[in-house]
């Protein structure tokens, strides 16, 4: 049965959606602030796209406050223009909040792409998008001549509105392509990650986080069937609402996507306080038993061990020296870890077509009971480790 007011459910699903994009945004803010301290281009075009939305959204509650949502009968003849107005500037909005997530996206994917066909495909999948984007935007400015009669042609104010299947086609002309730039710039990336020579669970979830921008294409999708009634009708405020909301949806996704690709090193860093935790954990419970198992020499200084030789003695190095990788260029990451060398070989550019992370790590580990310790140095096949 169909809801004879939808407006509390239109409120609260923008009110959701809203919140989620800025939780994930403020997410990918303290990322490139606090732990990578790197921005770019497409941030910047993000920040745009998440000012554009949260307008959006202010318009969609005002319009909601004067009648969207509800039958023409059960709205005050004085609200409707209102309502009309803001459902506009909704439409305005929404197109250029999605072409600036876009945007923001395919920047960050040309930037981890290194073959040239690849930015080629993507570029043009931009091009495409912003080009009809523009198109649609004047189009829905200029639909009605002069521009105010959109939303006073209920005051009985003289004026005109192109034919009424203009506008319906348009959009969906316009999520027709939105579906496909989100479905190539999603898809694109996933197809190079199974080409590198990685670990399973890290092509899985680079998988994962890329395919999120796949949902935004969907949304796309489900709203053209609700597209049908964007003509002006006697309930069009009431029929209307639907279409807001998976726009809503559409461009929260987007953000959301935009956010979730610069993460990792946010997540990394709560799994190392998660592993510190832990290891300090059963360190504190094991330590009685250690000391019960030998007696430290307390006569024993800085630099020697337990059994009382200096620690050089044993082949352990008293400071740690620096350690050279090559070959390799430091850079941040695309993923916003500025703790990884981005690298990928002349090999696995040519067939993976990505840029490829490698992390180079000096660890200790400490045995407690013969106090030993111990340098490790990872092995990555293609690449050498030097110590200088």
């Amino acid at each position: 049965m169909a809801l004879e007011n939808k407006a509390p459910e239109c409120a609260a699903l923008v009110g959701v959606l809203l919140g989620l994009a800025w939780i994930f945004f403020s997410l990918r803010i303290y990322v490139k602030a606090v732990l990578t301290k790197g921005w770019g281009v497409d941030d910047l075009l993000l920040v745009i796209g998440i000012v554009l939305f949260t307008t959006y959204c202010t318009c969609a509650a005002f319009g909601v406050k004067y009648g969207v949502g509800r039958h023409l009968k059960l709205i005050p003849l004085e609200d409707i223009p209102k309502a009309l107005h803001y459902w506009y500037l909704c439409e305005l909005f929404y197109t250029l909040t999605t072409l600036f997530i876009r945007l923001s996206i395919a920047l960050f994917l040309i930037r981890i792409c290194v073959k040239r066909i690849m930015k080629v495909i993507i570029y043009a999948t931009m091009a495409g998008v912003t080009v009809f984007s523009i198109f649609y935007f004047f189009l829905a400015l200029f639909q009605c001549s002069p521009i105010d009669y959109f939303w006073n042609q209920y005051k009985g104010e003289h004026g005109s509105c192109m034919n009424p299947a203009v506008i319906p086609d348009a959009s969906i002309a316009h999520s027709a392509i939105s579906f496909t730039a989100d479905w190539i710039l999603g898809l694109l990336p996933i197809t190079l990650i199974w080409n590198l020579q990685m670990n399973q669970r890290t092509k899985i979830s680079l998988a994962a986080i890329l395919a999120v921008g796949l949902l935004a294409g969907i949304a796309a999708i489900i709203r053209i069937p609700y597209i049908r009634v964007l003509t002006i009708t006697d309930d069009f405020l009431y029929a209307t609402t639907d279409v807001s909301i998976w726009s809503a949806v559409e461009a929260s996704l987007g953000i959301v996507a935009a956010s979730a690709y610069t993460l990792r090193p946010l997540f990394r860093s709560l799994l190392n306080l998660s592993s510190r935790a832990t290891a300090g954990y059963a360190t504190s419970k094991g330590a009685g038993a250690s000391r019960a198992g030998y007696i430290r020499n307390k006569a024993s200084r800085a630099g020697e061990n337990s059994y009382g030789a200096p620690n050089s003695q044993l082949g352990i190095p008293l400071r740690p020296e620096p350690v050279h990788v090559s070959p390799g260029v430091t850079s941040h990451s695309p993923f916003g870890d500025s703790n990884e060398n981005v690298r990928g070989t002349s090999q696995e550019s040519e067939h993976g077509g990505i840029q490829v992370e490698r992390t180079f790590e000096i660890r200790t580990a400490k045995d407690e009971d013969a106090d030993e310790m111990r340098w490790w140095t990872p092995e990555q096949p293609g690449s050498s480790v030097s110590i200088v």
